[in-house]
């Protein structure tokens, strides 16, 4: 039988039980974010910078915005524009804070609270309950965390394009919403690369509504250690006690992972990125799993199946357009199956030694054909990787790890 869901909610979920689960790659645990700012910071709270801005020199970008945020942030002929004080501080150089200073009425200040992603912020005011994604241009993990004009709106238009596709899409396919963006307008615009930033404001219901929102858990908390409770029984096992265990983790996690991927790419073309901090499971009031919620829209685009499904570009932008498989790859291979897959049946063997990895991914595999037989056509025969060699703009390039797929 379930048990009756007794553990925290999202937000503490979010910042602290995460412990051990940044073990992917050496890059990983690394962040230059100050330590009040980091979301395993014990400071519940801290402040945005906030101002009014001039709705003519901005760019705004919506989704379909509930009435409530619609109105929070676009103020008539002022859009309310929020910065990270760790950018005010130190970056007082950048172009764009000089502009927000110059052009910007300072509002009060907004309370919010870390998640898990260091620039993704739970907003303590407003209605409905949202989060805002912030520029944030300093190293976390691999990269630096902008919020560039491309990346927002491209956010906006994968956000609004899912919306409108998810009656074809898998039947419980869920989604938070990025349903606004604002952003500067370009001081550059003949620059390689526009470097005008901003942010996203994202509801935290899942989409498709399903009345009251049941209770959000991150995919790490299944298996990562509580901060101050390290000893902790791993969330996991208490969702699954007394059951058929292997039998349940593929049916309520593993299986509706893959059926999301995979309608998510064959109807759109969007790489779904279903690691373990963009996978939640939301559950019943009896502690059963009812659905997958995915967020962060930040997704790769592969071009070629767009094509081959006969879709028009839209309103997409150039950014993370891929025209070869080698993301897929590293998206399904590496941070569905080898970061999130495996650190589950990891947890599951370690408290009953006869649950066997090769069953689950070899279920997986007959799941991934069985759903999509053409995959060879998009994906590459081995497992991608990133490389430690990077770009002009510091992205790292991919890489053949030479391995061969085991959850496909």
């Amino acid at each position: 039988m379930a048990v009756p869901i007794a553990a925290p909610p999202l937000l503490y979920l979010d910042r602290y039980r995460n412990e051990g689960t940044r073990t992917y790659s050496r890059h990983a645990s690394y962040t230059e974010a100050e330590e009040r700012y980091r979301p395993t910071s014990t400071q519940e709270t801290f402040d945005l910078d906030a101002a009014e801005m001039p709705t003519d020199r901005m760019n705004v970008y919506t989704a379909n915005p509930p009435s409530g945020l619609s109105a929070h942030y676009l103020r008539n002929e002022k859009v309310l524009f929020l910065t990270h004080p760790q950018v005010m501080a130190r970056c007082a150089d950048d172009p764009y804070v000089t502009r927000t200073r110059d052009l910007g009425t300072a509002c009060d200040p907004v309370p919010v609270s870390p998640t898990s992603s260091t620039r993704t912020l739970l907003v303590h005011e407003g209605d409905p309950a949202h989060a805002v994604k912030v520029h944030f241009p300093f190293r976390v993990s691999r990269y630096q965390r902008r919020m560039r004009d491309e990346v927002v709106h491209q956010a906006v238009n994968v956000s609004k394009e899912l919306e409108e596709a998810v009656p074809d899409l898998d039947g419980d396919f869920a989604f938070l919403r990025e349903v606004i963006g604002v952003t500067h307008q370009d001081l550059e615009p003949g620059a390689a690369r526009g470097e005008n930033w901003g942010f996203l404001v994202r509801e935290m219901e899942p989409y498709p509504r399903r009345g009251r929102t049941g209770h959000l858990v991150p995919g790490f908390a299944l298996y990562g250690k509580d901060v101050f409770d390290p000893g902790a029984r791993p969330l996991l096992l208490d969702l699954i006690a007394a059951r058929d265990r292997v039998g349940v983790v593929l049916e309520k996690v593993l299986f509706p992972i893959i059926r999301h991927w995979v309608s998510a790419f064959l109807r759109l073309g969007y790489i779904l990125e279903p690691h373990g901090q963009n996978v939640l499971l939301e559950l019943g009031p009896d502690g059963d799993i009812v659905r997958i919620v995915h967020r962060d829209l930040s997704l790769g685009i592969d071009m070629r199946r767009r094509r081959d499904a006969g879709l028009p570009d839209g309103d997409l932008n150039a950014y993370n357009r891929m025209q070869t498989g080698d993301f897929a790859s590293i998206a399904y291979d590496k941070f569905m199956g080898g970061h999130f897959f495996q650190r589950v049946v990891e947890t599951l063997h370690d408290d009953d030694a006869s649950v066997c990895a090769e069953d689950l991914q070899g279920a997986c595999r007959e799941e991934f054909a069985r759903l999509f037989p053409e995959y060879r056509s998009y994906l590459p025969e081995t497992v991608r990787y990133f490389s430690e060699k990077r770009d002009q703009f510091g992205k790292p390039l991919f890489r053949d790890t030479g391995q061969a797929p085991v959850w496909r």
